[in-house]
């Protein structure tokens, strides 16, 4: 039994998953923006008015950062795919 790999599916799989890693690197990046817009690193003790929009951009970005995780989790998984039993 040998193992044939796929080229093409394992640069598709990299791709994807360079993709995902390209998308949290984003994320994080944002995340930094948005902290230092508010205020919020430079002066801890915000006001109770900027807490509620920055609680809601912080959650948008937790959901972006679970997306971009999930890209690079398929793009692993293809590339692992593309590696299969021949008989």
């Amino acid at each position: 039994m040998r193992t044939a790999v796929d080229g093409a599916a394992r640069r598709a799989g990299l791709a994807v998953f360079a993709l995902g890693v390209l998308l949290l690197l984003m994320v994080f990046y944002l995340a930094y923006l948005e902290l230092v817009a508010s205020g919020t690193l430079t002066s801890p003790a915000s006001s109770q008015s900027t807490l509620l929009p920055l609680a809601t951009k912080g959650l948008f970005l937790l959901l972006m950062g679970f997306v971009a995780s999930a890209i690079s989790n398929k793009g692993i998984g293809l590339y692992q795919a593309a590696v299969h039993a021949e008989e």
